[in-house]
């Protein structure tokens, strides 16, 4: 236990059964006074003394708490998170972390930094065709993946149908829209379906948000 000399205030720590072994009487070793030990009121005195300190630790953390609670907020609706999001390991954290709280992350964009690398068109019968090629997001943060647009036109260059295609209708294999689209990565995609018909000629554009 712990106890304080009434004289200059000193506190120390001392073993219970010497007290007893003494009468509980102690001399300070720093003002030299000798003094007799309430056992009830120091005892009291060390109660209230731990739930001052207890309290302080609750306030420290609470406020600690607060102030990543603040920070997340931040990195939250500024989605600064992207750029954070370009380590591997910060990504895999945000996602386990939005798996578990059963939400999706909201990337940022798409911006005009994604560039396609490559396009083929491959038809496949019943006056239809197939769009293959890959993407490439070129900025310094995780994106949300375009809407890739496909213009058909006819024998004069005039365009006969757009089409549209999410990130849901083109992407496959290990990329998932909602993962982000990570820089320095050429993603392939596939766009194809029953309005995808043969044409004189194709153009595939990325659709961005300003």
């Amino acid at each position: 236990m712990e106890i304080t000399c009434p004289r200059c205030e000193s506190t120390f720590a001392t073993d219970g059964k010497a007290l007893r072994e003494h009468h509980y009487q102690v001399k300070c070793s720093v003002c030299q006074q000798i003094f007799h030990i309430d056992i009830a009121a120091e005892e009291t005195r060390a109660g209230s003394s731990l739930g001052r300190r207890l309290g302080r630790f609750l306030l420290i953390l609470a406020i600690i708490l607060l102030i990543t609670a603040l920070i997340g907020q931040v990195l939250w609706w500024t989605r600064s998170y992207s750029y954070a999001a370009t380590s591997a390991p910060v990504r895999h954290m945000l996602l386990d972390g939005a798996e578990q709280l059963g939400i999706t992350i909201p990337w940022p964009g798409p911006n005009k930094d994604i560039r396609i690398l490559n396009s083929q068109v491959t038809p496949v019968g019943d006056h239809l065709a197939r769009i293959t090629g890959s993407i490439e997001n070129v900025a310094n943060q995780v994106q949300a993946y375009p809407v890739i647009e496909v213009t058909l036109s006819n024998v004069y260059g005039a365009p006969i149908a757009h089409l549209q295609f999410t990130a849901a209708q083109y992407l496959s294999g290990e990329f998932h829209a909602s993962a982000g689209f990570v820089p320095g990565t050429a993603v392939p995609f596939t766009l194809s379906g029953p309005a995808l018909t043969a044409a004189a000629g194709y153009q595939v554009t990325l659709l961005s948000r300003p």
